[in-house]
C-alpha cells in the first residue's frame, strides 16, 4: 500500500508544481487565484483514485476497505504536498523577486476590488489588508500553499475513497 501511493504521490507532486509554473505564463498568479484549488482538488482526485484502483485491483483482489482509502489518499497527498513545498522553496529562493512579485499582484488584485472591501469591511479594513499584503513574507506563502494543498487533499480522499470502497462478501 505504501509503495503504491509514494508512486502516485511522487508523479502528482511533479504535477501540481508543474502547474504552479505554467500558470504564471498564463498570467495567473497561483498564490492570488483560487481557481488553483479546483486544479489541485482535481490532480488530488485522479492520482488517489488511481493509487487506490491499482491498490483494490492487484493487491486487494477487488477488497477495498474505507480506512484503506484514507490512509492511502493520506500519503499520497501529503507527500505531494511537501514535494510542491520543497519545489516552491527553491523558487523562492532562486527568483529574488518573487515575494514582490507577489506583493504587486495581489495589491493590484485588492486595488481592482477595492470599492467592495469597503463596503464589506471599511477603510480600516482595507487599509488593514493592504498592510498584511506588505508584511507578507516567502515562509507565508509557503504555509498558505501548502495548506491550501492539504485542504484540498483532505475533502477529495473521502469522496473517492468512499467510492472505491468494497467490502469482501
Amino acid at each position: 500500500m505504501l509503495k503504491i501511493s509514494i508512486k502516485y504521490a511522487l508523479i502528482c507532486g511533479v504535477f501540481i508544481t508543474i502547474i504552479y509554473h505554467l500558470s504564471f505564463f498564463f498570467n495567473s498568479n497561483p498564490l492570488i487565484d483560487l481557481s488553483h484549488l479546483l486544479f489541485d482538488v482535481i490532480l488530488f482526485g485522479l492520482f488517489i483514485f488511481f493509487a487506490e484502483k491499482e491498490y483494490k485491483t492487484y493487491h486487494g483482489q477487488g477488497v477495498f476497505h474505507f480506512w484503506q482509502g484514507m490512509t492511502m489518499g493520506f500519503i499520497v497527498y501529503t507527500v505531494a504536498t511537501l514535494l510542491f513545498v520543497g519545489a516552491l522553496i527553491l523558487y523562492f529562493q532562486f527568483s529574488e523577486d518573487a515575494v514582490r512579485n507577489y506583493q504587486e499582484a495581489a495589491t493590484n488584485f485588492l486595488n481592482e476590488r477595492a470599492e467592495m472591501y469597503r463596503e464589506q469591511f471599511g477603510e480600516a479594513g482595507l487599509q488593514e489588508q493592504m498592510d498584511e499584503i506588505h508584511d507578507v513574507t516567502m515562509w507565508d506563502l509557503v504555509q498558505s500553499s501548502a495548506l491550501k494543498k492539504m485542504l484540498a487533499g483532505f475533502f477529495i480522499t473521502p469522496v473517492i475513497s468512499i467510492i472505491l470502497r468494497k467490502q469482501p462478501k
